[in-house]
């Protein structure tokens, strides 16, 4: 098993949109957002430090984004974080991020548990990782 945090507001996966240009036979594909790859990087970088050599098994893992409280949230009001970013799209991200790290292809995430809150007060907002290869219990 591997766990470990990242430090930072976490990014999502933006959509991809691919167009082809008047007189181009190829398509330019771009992505809606911008500030991803930090995110992504930070998370590969952080990610090294755990992995050994990556797997090319199936694995489990799960994430827990614990994003910024806003101000105007009380601290007795539900942690739920129900609101942009996507979970799904936050996920992305993350596993874009750990492939070529901790496994050699995405694919090979056989079980994926995701959950996102906001942080306590005075709580830096962060990802929770932890990895499990197949056959390691919980």
């Amino acid at each position: 098993m591997i766990r470990f945090q990242v430090a930072g507001q976490a990014r999502a996966k933006g959509s991809m949109r691919a167009f082809v240009p008047k007189g181009w036979t190829r398509p330019i594909v771009t992505s809606t957002s911008t500030s991803v790859k930090d995110w992504e990087q930070t998370i590969g970088h952080v990610a090294q430090k755990f992995s050994g050599s990556y797997t090319t098994g199936p694995v489990r893992v799960r994430l827990h984004f614990v994003l910024a409280r806003p101000k105007s949230l009380s601290s007795r009001a539900s942690r739920a974080h129900c609101k942009r970013p996507d979970l799904d799209k936050l996920c992305r991200a993350a596993l874009d991020a750990l492939t070529g790290v901790l496994w050699k292809d995405d694919s090979q995430v056989y079980a994926l548990s995701a959950l996102k809150t906001y942080a306590k007060a005075g709580e830096p907002p962060r990802v929770i990782v932890t990895v499990h290869n197949k056959g390691e219990t919980a």
